[in-house]
């Protein structure tokens, strides 16, 4: 099991007086119910307020408040959309960083030590290890020939742990055990049918591995117990608007799908793409209403659906949503996108050959979405050759790495051609595998390699006449190897520049990741009035005319002051004045 954090080390005392949220505890809340929980972390009673990405969570006040804890309860209306939601705090000393609260459909059981005893119905278990010699244990009677889904996630929904589940018969003995639920998502997910009616243990132990996490400090998690259905994969996945689309999905106890939707996805729930990603995101939150489907017909294994795209419907990335008679059931990420070159392809047999046309002197670019929505398995490998069966370009990983600790296995192939004339873009996984859930959506471009900006870190603080520091990230893509001009709009006095030789991608011990940062600085007028203040960080290749490059604020988790391959790209950057 490959380890989970990496240690990405921010400049000492960049957030030293800024509140800080480590920790919400319990991860989340059913819908329609009031929640208590426990937020943790440094400099953060009193409270003045709670801020959420939606109005269907609200905070209803603290019970108690100190520098490290905050106790308080939540409400969460009936409709509230499920999954994460971003939460954070604002107090006197300014606005914590964002860490994200979940909405979940099922009632709410929270884990006692040494043993949780449960009666097995769809509920949602919260705990959190509090230390690396923790262990979870859920003991609970089943039935024969019942199947359950016992779906434990804590990287997705705001926790950093890596664990595993075993389940074991009255005697002690395993008779099912999983780690990681695919090659890029490594927490466990058990689904089992009972052989005989007896009392069973669900062991839930986490990874302790050579850079020896804390787990204390935000190793929740949540542990789903359903008769839901397993989504492997879905194809095609991309739409344009405007256009009906077909979606045939397999995976497991799919006959108990009634009905399904689409749903645009919110900022918090972008958990699926890692640096650089190629997917456009402009990390704000819509309101978007759900496309229903017009028609679903399912088998045990199969399941198709049909959607009329609205023409109003935004690019971007949207999820897919599976209405079951046990609840409802997330699917996959999918593209909505109007561009008509985009190419849905599966890769049943082998490799998948498309025809393109090249230009002389116009860019071509070809870049995969695969992983970056959520499928399990593939790995893409782009081959570019000419009609004479001469092999012009590769490319395999946007970023190398293993799994999802540092990297995007998703392609990006940037290549100028001589002449002009016919070619073939090639589409393989990267060890040769094909199937039904080996789905990909290619892309075709005239753009040259860029790079994205981060905004780092997402929560500053100062008074009137200070001078607040930041620092901004230079995410590389393949092949660009320019200087980089950075500004603040507004503050001609914050200015940098990135070489064009600095290192972006996996460092010396293949578990690490270098990110060039330039810091800058920003004075506060000295009569500016207590509030936010968003701010805008621009960035442009030197020598080109391009409009500037915008950067993003992201959302790290994982121990303070490091930065791992969890994130969420996040709304305008701003500053607190207080």
């Amino acid at each position: 099991m490959a380890a989970l954090i990496l240690l990405f080390l921010l400049p000492a005392g960049l957030i030293a007086t800024s509140p800080y949220l480590s920790r919400v505890a319990p991860l989340g809340g059913q819908a329609g119910t009031v929640v208590e929980v426990e937020f943790t972390g440094e400099n953060l009673g009193p409270v003045r307020q709670v801020r959420f990405d939606s109005a269907d969570l609200v905070w209803l006040g603290d019970s108690a408040a100190t520098k490290s804890s905050v106790k308080g309860r939540i409400r969460i209306a009936a409709g509230a959309a499920l999954g994460p939601h971003r939460v954070r705090l604002i107090t006197a000393d300014g606005a914590t960083n964002s860490r994200l609260f979940n909405v979940n459909q099922f009632p709410s059981t929270m884990e006692l030590e040494p043993l949780t005893e449960i009666t097995l119905r769809p509920q949602v278990l919260h705990g959190y290890m509090r230390n690396l010699a923790d262990q979870d244990f859920v003991k609970f009677r089943a039935r024969a020939g019942e199947r359950w889904l016992f779906d434990l996630e804590s990287i997705e929904r705001g926790g950093f742990l890596e664990c595993s589940l075993s389940l074991q018969d009255s005697g002690g003995r395993e008779i099912a055990h999983n780690e990681d639920r695919n090659e890029y998502l490594e927490t466990p997910r058990l689904s089992f049918t009972f052989p005989a009616d007896g009392v069973y243990t669900l062991k839930i132990d986490q990874y302790r591995g050579p850079q020896g996490v804390a787990c204390e400090q935000n190793c929740g998690y949540q542990l789903q117990v359903s008769r839901l259905p397993v989504v492997e994969a879905m194809y095609p996945l991309g739409a344009r608007p405007g256009e009906s689309y077909a979606v045939t999905v397999r995976g497991e106890a799919l006959e108990s799908v009634t009905g399904a939707y689409l749903r645009r996805a919110r900022a918090a729930e972008h958990y699926g793409l890692t640096f650089p990603y190629s997917l456009p995101v402009d990390g704000r939150d819509r309101a978007v209403e759900p496309i229903p489907a017009t028609e679903v017909r399912a088998t045990r294994n199969r399941l198709e659906a049909h959607f009329a795209i609205p023409a109003s419907a935004p690019a971007g990335l949207w999820r897919l949503w599976l209405v079951t008679r046990h609840g409802v059931a997330e699917a996959m990420s999918l593209e909505i996108d109007p561009d008509t070159t985009a190419i849905n392809g599966v890769l049943s047999e082998g490799k998948n050959r498309h025809r393109v046309e090249l230009r002389a002197g116009t860019p071509f670019h070809a870049w995969t979405l695969a992983a970056q929505l959520g499928l399990p398995a593939i790995d893409t490998v782009l081959e570019l050759w000419s009609a004479e069966g001469k092999l012009l370009a590769e490319h395999d990983d946007l970023m190398t790495g293993q799994g999802t600790v540092i990297g995007n296995p998703d392609s990006s192939l940037y290549y100028v051609p001589e002449v002009s004339g016919p070619a073939t873009i090639v589409v393989a996984d990267r060890t040769s595998r094909s199937g039904p859930g080996f789905a990909y959506r290619l892309r075709l471009g005239t753009e040259k390699p860029g790079f994205q900006l981060l905004y780092e870190p997402e929560h500053l603080s100062a008074a009137p006449g200070e001078e607040v520091e930041f620092e901004a990230l230079l995410i590389k893509q393949p092949r660009f190897e320019k200087a980089v001009e950075v500004w603040v709009q507004g503050h001609p006095e914050a200015r940098g520049k990135f070489r064009a030789d600095q290192h972006f991608g996996p460092s010396g011990d293949g578990d690490n990741i270098n990110i060039p940062a330039v810091r800058l600085k920003v004075r506060i007028p000295p009569g500016a009035a207590p509030g936010e203040y968003p701010i805008r960080l621009l960035g442009r290749a030197e020598g080109e005319v391009t409009a500037p490059v915008e950067a993003l604020s992201t959302m790290w988790i994982g121990p303070k002051g490091k930065r791992n391959d969890t994130r969420r790209p996040l709304p305008e950057p701003a500053i607190w004045v207080r």
